[in-house]
């Protein structure tokens, strides 16, 4: 091998070819160094690309999670919305209900306090004509004997003077019997 280095370095086309030689191993060497760093490069990138969708594929996965819940969350708020709607008009309902309730309530609380008034002057004119006809009553009873005494009477001196007319007619038959 020595003998080829001394020949080629005093042959100068050989050394000319020798360097050229060199200059393209270098330049393919040098090719092979950045294709190599560019695929590790690339290798590196291509690794962070793929963590980098891992992470947002991840990242996507619990924003659609999320966003599921968010629409389970707004179709209960949609549902109780319309329930509360609901609920208010009922609500309104029975409120109208209540008022009109009321109403009534005072209007019947009112006629009932009228009704209560008239019953108690009536009850006291009703106190005030048993008491008269418990005084009448007396009377009548006080009337109807002495109207019973009286009938009596009238009845002993009608059937008095009915004998005293027979004695008087039998008298008046015997003197117009004797006077013929």
């Amino acid at each position: 091998m020595q003998e080829t280095l001394t020949a080629i370095q005093n042959d100068s086309t050989l050394m000319l070819i020798g360097g050229i030689a060199i200059a393209v191993l270098l330049a393919i060497v040098l090719v092979v160094v950045v294709s190599a760093m560019r695929v590790k490069v690339y290798k590196d990138r291509f690794k962070n690309l793929l963590y980098e969708n891992k992470e947002k594929a991840e990242h996507i996965t619990k924003v659609e999670k999320e966003l599921q819940e968010y629409k389970i969350k707004d179709a209960k708020n949609q549902q109780e919305l319309a329930q509360f709607d609901e609920t208010k008009t009922t609500l309104k309902t029975a409120n109208a209900s209540y008022l009109d309730l009321q109403s009534n309530f005072n209007e019947n609380e009112k006629e009932l306090s009228q009704i209560k008034a008239k019953l108690e002057a009536k009850e006291g004119m009703h106190t005030a004509l048993i008491s008269e006809h418990e005084t009448l009553k007396e009377r009548f009873d006080v009337t109807l004997e002495e109207n019973t005494k009286y009938r009596t009477n009238n009845a002993r001196l009608l059937m008095k003077l009915e004998s005293e007319e027979r004695y008087a007619q039998n008298m008046r038959d015997k003197k117009e019997a004797q006077d013929k």
